[in-house]
């Protein structure tokens, strides 16, 4: 005999699931939360974004390329404007021709020098100028003409390389006119390439970036990032002057210098053994901006 009761109470049931759309402790339709805040194409994400697909991915470019920029082109390639070339290299006259090459101070590494534009050499990795003869008077050394080819391009003031008569000692003299007990001459760092190089340069700080130029400097060398840099004597406000080198440290803030000058310059010592080297002491700086 079939049970009306059992059939009434089946129905009242379905009728409270029904008309109640709420469940205990949950969410409308089983969904976990309010349908307000739910994605409208399930796609995982605003719809102003997502594909038309309802992916939620990033459209790409019309080609389908992913836009990336045109290559450029290395040192030795055949050129008929700088802009072709790399970064850092210009348009210019080798033994190849014309081509993508380096001006002084650039990264080189052709073993006859053809990726250096015009008479410039590969020395050591970077383009410059053959060393000259080592001889009287006192010489420029390859490290830091090429310094002063990027002071030259940043727009920085030169200020000297050999000294002048004032300088009876230290760093601006070639070993050849200084006594054994010089401070510039001590240890094997100092064993001279040449000794008639000089090995220092005063770099004026008379470009909108030199004092940052400063901090980086110190920094990179007390981190070993730049190599072979004896002393260092400069000003980040132009007012206090400091000095740094390995034997008084190289903290950032340096000691307190006790001579003159070197408020509107800085100095800036290599070892009489690196003169042939590439220091990188202004290497990417431009005069409003670092590497």
């Amino acid at each position: 005999m079939r049970s009306f009761a059992g059939i009434g109470l089946a129905a009242c049931l379905l009728a409270f699931a029904c008309d109640d759309t709420t469940e205990p402790d949950g969410a409308p339709n089983g969904g976990g939360g309010s349908s307000s805040n739910a994605p409208p194409n399930g796609g995982g994400g605003n719809a102003s974004t997502g594909g038309s697909d309802g992916t939620g991915g990033t459209p790409s470019t019309s080609d389908g390329g992913g836009g990336s920029e045109p290559v450029c082109s290395i040192p030795t390639t055949p050129c008929t404007d700088t802009a072709e070339c790399c970064e850092g290299y210009t348009c210019g006259e080798t033994s190849l021709g014309q081509v993508c090459c380096g001006e002084t101070g650039a990264a080189c590494n052709t073993p006859n020098g053809e990726d250096c534009c015009g008479a410039l050499l590969c020395i050591n990795g970077t383009c410059g100028l053959p060393p000259e003869p080592c001889e009287s008077p006192c010489k420029q050394p390859p490290a830091l003409v090429i310094e002063k080819q990027r002071l030259a391009n940043i727009g920085g003031s030169f200020l000297g390389i050999c000294g002048d008569a004032n300088h009876t000692y230290g760093y601006h003299l070639p070993a050849a006119l200084l006594p054994g007990d010089d401070y510039s001459m001590e240890g094997a760092a100092n064993d001279p390439v040449c000794e008639w190089y000089a090995s220092a340069i005063d770099i004026g700080m008379d470009w909108p970036v030199s004092r940052d130029w400063l901090a980086w400097l110190i920094e990179s060398i007390r981190n070993d990032d730049i190599q072979g840099v004896a002393e260092v004597i400069g000003s980040y406000d132009g007012v206090d002057v400091r000095y740094w080198s390995d034997s008084a440290g190289w903290d950032q803030n340096g000691i307190p210098y006790q001579g003159d000058g070197h408020d509107s310059w800085t100095h800036v010592s290599i070892y009489r053994s690196t003169a042939l080297e590439d220091h990188g002491i202004l290497a990417g700086w431009t005069a409003n901006a670092g590497p």
